[in-house]
């Protein structure tokens, strides 16, 4: 028997259509899985956006990892003006694209046999042509107005000619193997990705590309030429370096220096104390800006010098924030910079007359990579935020219009379920205001309980929050709740809260995470008390240590590049005996108990928590000595643990090491976690 069905009206229909679309779109995103560590393959990044001077197309670099994941590819792209993305060239290790004044052409940098080089080609499209044979290592080139001379910055030896390296000296008459010994002389004699450091420094070369002439321009051995400007007119080159003859014993200081080509001679811009750098030319004026920071834990301003004889006027004073590089907008009359910002990197505006600070984008994400245009209608840069992968926007400065110009994610966030970062304010024991972040697991379902990851960031500077941050997505993807808070010591919440850490690491920093983490827990029932976890990298890698001495409310911990110990740290990492003297008021002979007492070390015998520690062998900033006397502490008091040691990786597996690598530490954590997730 066939049932008559009822009329139905239309408005019923409606909302009958309404609700079964509602349904419709919530059990496909109930279908969507989360991030997984083998996603991360999939995903691009962009960088060093580069407006053409006609204002028409938009040079960037792309980033993926390559076929076998042992690293990455870096391929030019181009925006044309019907804002069409294509490639600009054909090469796998192509970067650092640079528009010749007049636009008929673009030289980067291209990795030929290991050694970067210098191409051209033309602005339309066309063969590249290598206009350097370079056996010195280039770190950066900028072209010269005239557009038929480069830039060049290259790490070279004191003595050596210009036209050659004593790299490259035939050493094919030796009948002997020559001993591998490093003869160090320096309090600063390594670093991390490099090593340990050679004699070379970095100095400036003028390059000829019909002749190949290469003329060099600073050399000096105790200091490196750094951020090199060209004049409007091709006359004088700006640059900061220290020239105080200790900037390998641990001096801090720098200043703004400009080179008059014609005469060879060089003046001395800057006299302030501690840091002067990033000098940025005004397009048509003589006035300059620049970044000055009072000590190492004072603000970084932004300083204008608006001409010879003028006083230095600071235009970010008032703003409680600490600037980065700036770019001047045409007309000279504003710039362009970004600050972190209450968990996230905003762009922001300064009058040069008046030294106004102007917000010019309230979103939740980090904005990097700026660029404007020459006719000063829009900026270009990369946004990203705890939900979306970067990608390059331009923003209409009339309108204030902002549009996405590249979708090379776009695909994978579609087919993903992601957790946004829920930003949480709470009062510590001080009465100080702190910020947090909350990211709820996948399908999450209040009536359910959920293990929790506190997730301790680096530093103590910078801070996290609106920012992709991959692994956090693929913790929420397991069923974890992640929880991080941005505590004192952290960017982006003014100057008395950076500083309130400092000679106290494991004393704010430490009551920050804690408090939050029971700030939370009291206020999300969902959240279950009986299954915590915890991890932390660098900084947060010590608070992972630092916390299981002191409480075993943790089920299992992954601690990652740490320090278990300032006294072995302080001798062996990168840092010299005075930038660790600053940190903890003294050194080991007459602040002792400083470095000692907030150690994991000393109190290894309290830990009952296992722990997986992941660390690299060639990292030079928590040396892994670190991890090995941690696990040797844990094993003879009989804690569970284990150690994941990652070869020729440094301090910075977990963002740039080798692809492979990277998915493999995810891989290790959320094993561990799921191990004791019972």
């Amino acid at each position: 028997m066939i049932r008559k069905l009822k009329s139905v009206s239309l408005p019923s229909l409606l909302l009958l259509s309404t609700a079964l679309g509602s349904w419709h779109s919530a059990a496909q995103e109930e279908l969507k899985t989360g991030l997984v560590p083998e996603d991360y393959f999939d995903f691009v990044y962009m960088n060093s956006p580069q407006i053409s001077p006609n204002n028409d197309v938009i040079l960037f670099v792309k980033q993926t990892v390559n076929d076998d994941a042992s690293g990455r590819d870096n391929q030019i792209y181009k925006i044309n003006k019907q804002g069409v993305v294509s490639e600009f060239t054909q090469g796998k290790d192509d970067w650092s694209p640079k528009w010749s004044k007049d636009g008929s052409q673009v030289a980067f940098i291209r990795s030929v046999d290991g050694k970067s080089q210098v191409f051209v080609m033309p602005a339309n499209g066309g063969e590249a042509k290598q206009v350097t044979s370079l056996t010195q290592s280039l770190s950066s080139f900028e072209w010269f107005p005239s557009g038929d001379k480069l830039l060049l910055s290259l790490r070279v030896e004191d003595s050596q000619d210009a036209d050659e390296d004593k790299e490259a000296e035939d050493k094919s008459a030796k009948k002997r193997a020559e001993p591998d010994t490093v003869i160090i002389k320096n309090a600063k004699y390594i670093s991390n990705g490099s090593g340990y450091l050679s004699d070379k420094r970095t100095h400036l070369f003028e390059y000829d590309i019909k002749t190949q002439a290469l003329s060099q321009l600073t050399s000096g051995i105790s200091w490196n030429a750094q951020g090199p400007v060209i004049s409007n007119d091709g006359a004088h080159i700006y640059y900061h370096a220290n020239k105080t003859g200790q900037a390998y014993e641990g001096n801090e200081n720098s200043d703004v220096y400009r080179l008059e080509l014609a005469s060879k001679n060089t003046t001395q811009i800057t006299h302030h104390p501690h840091s002067q750098y990033s000098a940025a030319l005004a397009p048509n004026s003589e006035a300059l800006v620049y970044l000055h920071s009072e000590d190492t834990y004072e603000q970084t301003d932004l300083l204008l010098l608006a001409g010879k004889g003028k006083k230095p006027f600071n235009l970010t004073k008032n703003f409680d924030r600490n600037a980065t590089s700036a770019i001047w907008s045409p007309d000279n009359t504003q710039l362009y910079f970004t600050a972190n910002d209450h968990g996230a990197k905003r762009l922001f505006s300064v009058s040069v007359n008046s030294g106004k600070v102007t917000k010019l984008l309230d979103k939740n994400q980090k904005i990097d990579n700026l660029a404007v245009s020459q006719d000063g209608r829009y900026l270009v840069f990369t946004a990203e935020s705890s939900t979306e992968l970067p990608e390059l926007y331009r923003l209409d400065l009339n309108n204030n219009k902002l549009n996405q110009l590249t979708t090379f994610n776009d695909k994978l966030r579609s087919e993903k379920a992601l957790s946004a970062a829920q930003a949480v304010w709470f009062i510590n024991d001080k009465g100080m205001k702190v910020q947090g972040f909350v990211h709820k697991p996948l399908n999450f379902d209040k009536n359910k309980s959920y293990p929790v990851i506190l997730n301790i960031k680096g530093g103590p500077g910078g801070m996290w929050g609106h920012q992709w941050f991959f692994e956090n997505q693929m913790y929420v993807a397991q069923g974890y709740a992640v929880v991080y808070v941005n505590y004192r010591g952290s960017s982006g919440y003014g100057i008395k809260h950076s500083q309130a850490v400092r000679k106290d690491y494991g004393g704010a920093d430490y009551q920050d995470n804690i408090q939050f983490l029971d700030n939370v827990l009291a206020k999300n029932t969902w959240m279950d008390k009986d299954k915590l976890f915890i991890t932390g990298g660098s900084h947060g890698g010590f608070l992972t240590n630092w916390i299981t001495t002191k409480t075993d409310r943790f089920k299992a911990a992954v601690t990652q590049r740490s320090v278990s110990s300032w006294i072995s740290e302080a001798g062996t990492q990168e840092y010299t005996p005075s930038q660790m003297t600053k940190e903890f008021g003294g050194h080991l002979w007459n602040n002792f108990d400083a470095y000692w007492d907030r150690s994991p070390l000393k109190y290894a015998d309290k830990v009952s928590t296992p722990t997986l520690i992941i660390h690299s062998d060639a990292d030079m900033i928590t040396p892994i000595g670190q991890a090995q006397e941690w696990f040797y502490a844990l094993k003879v008091n009989e804690v569970p643990v284990e150690m994941v040691v990652f070869k020729g990786e440094t301090h910075s597996l977990s963002r740039s090491g080798k692809p492979t690598n990277l998915v493999a530490r995810i891989e290790h954590i959320l094993e561990w976690f799921e191990r004791y997730n019972k």
